[in-house]
């Protein structure tokens, strides 16, 4: 039931995994490796130089940073649940966060930020560690909370070509082909004979007599 709304899911998913990547962010700002946060970031998409240091720019640069971790959660939770399965989740994730770090910061945000906001090597290294923590932040609470459901993932199928097929028990034969019977007199034939191996069955037989 917990996992039914996969949307709802995997938008909840992407929020906790930013929220990870914020408090990544502000750290470092804290420590000094950037001089911007995050949000500031995001809204050199949408506001000009002068502004990305007021009030405004913080909720503009939120709420679009909160929209598109929202939808990168749903995405990942998508592929995880019906294409990619959980093996190598924690790999998976962290490889999701290089993805969308390499494509933000190198199409959309990569001129704005540079323009507005010119960065240090040591803040382009901070948005690459929120990524990466970003990353692992999505594989975490995916596998969280398929343990909190309880749902398991779907066995997959072996296709073995070598598999054992039992066979269903035979009578016993001699090396002539012939069945033996409670019948004394009477044999079975298993395939049909030569003439010459006719002979040798029927001397076998009266010699048993």
């Amino acid at each position: 039931m917990v996992l039914k709304d996969k949307i709802m899911v995997g938008a909840i998913i992407g929020l906790l995994a930013d929220a990870v990547k914020l408090i990544f962010n502000y750290l470092a700002y804290l420590l000094g490796f950037t001089n911007v946060v995050f949000w500031q970031i995001t809204a050199t998409r949408f506001l000009e130089k002068e502004v990305l240091h007021t009030p405004a720019a913080y909720l503009i640069g939120g709420a679009a940073d909160v929209t598109v971790s929202a939808g990168l959660g749903v995405a990942f939770f998508l592929f995880v649940h019906y294409v990619g399965g959980r093996d190598y989740l924690w790999f998976k994730g962290i490889g999701f966060g290089m993805f969308v770090w390499v494509a933000l910061f190198s199409t959309l945000l990569g001129q704005s930020v540079q323009a507005k906001l010119p960065q240090t090597a040591s803040g382009i290294l901070v948005t690459l560690g929120a990524h990466f923590v970003f990353g692992l932040g999505l594989a975490f609470f995916t596998s969280l909370l398929y343990n909190f459901a309880g749902e398991k993932e779907p066995e997959k199928k072996q296709h073995n070509l070598h598999r054992f097929i039992p066979l269903p028990a035979k009578k016993v034969t001699d090396n002539n082909d012939v069945e033996h019977t409670d019948e004394p007199n009477k044999l079975i034939m298993k395939k049909p004979v030569k003439l010459k191996q006719l002979k040798n069955i029927v001397k076998i037989k009266s010699n048993k007599d």
